[in-house]
């Protein structure tokens, strides 16, 4: 089981006025050393059945089969004719966090200095504290076995996750996507960071991706 905590989460915002916001997703992936995926390899994306949301399971699922098809591969219809078999499962959890925020007191005013000086009062700071959603994606690629998905069968693992204040799924898990297929068939070795912005066309391409 992931230890999604062992991992730094920045929550998606926008530091200075005009600047575009951006995600950082954090990603790592597994690869089977003995085996590769080879460009133009069918696959067939197996769907959740007793997923909670099946209309964005759907819609997730034919994200998935646009992206897998812009890096080369062929998505199918069917497990029939199949070389693999990916299954996705996405969630969310909240974390707590806590930070120090400056309150400024105007309040009090001093004279001192070797010359003399006015000063107004004195900066501290609070603590508070604000929820981080967390949101994940987790792909495995089976190698078909007769269309069981055994796990001994594995051939590629993909994790990936990031933070925001929000806790809708249906938009962040575009940033997911993007950035874990980035990475398809191959080993990251580590958790790395990836940064999208909100005007990537790549993002925006499978934003508009709404499924059956």
């Amino acid at each position: 089981m992931t230890r999604w905590a062992a991992v730094p989460i920045v929550v998606a915002a926008s530091i200075v006025a005009g600047c575009t916001p951006s995600y950082m997703v954090h990603v790592n992936t597994f690869a089977e050393p003995n085996h590769s995926v080879n460009q133009g390899a069918a696959v067939f994306v197996v769907a959740e059945p007793n997923s909670a949301n099946p209309i964005l399971r759907r819609q997730v699922e034919a994200k998935i089969r646009e992206l897998l098809s812009g890096h080369g591969y062929r998505p199918l219809d069917t497990a029939d004719t199949a070389d693999y078999l990916l299954t996705f499962h996405m969630g969310i959890h909240s974390n707590e966090v806590m930070g120090y925020a400056p309150v400024y007191r105007p309040y009090g005013a001093f004279y001192g200095g070797y010359f003399g000086h006015w000063g107004l009062g004195y900066t501290s700071y609070m603590p508070y504290f604000e929820t981080v959603y967390v949101h994940w994606l987790r792909l495995k690629l089976y190698t078909k076995g007769g269309g069981v998905l055994n796990e001994a069968n594995v051939v590629w693992l993909g994790e990936a996750q990031t933070g925001a204040d929000d806790p809708e799924l249906r938009q962040v898990v575009n940033y997911l996507l993007v950035a874990l297929m980035d990475y398809f068939g191959t080993d990251t070795r580590r958790w790395i960071e990836v940064t999208l912005k909100t005007n990537d066309p790549r993002v925006q391409g499978v934003m508009e991706v709404q499924g059956q």
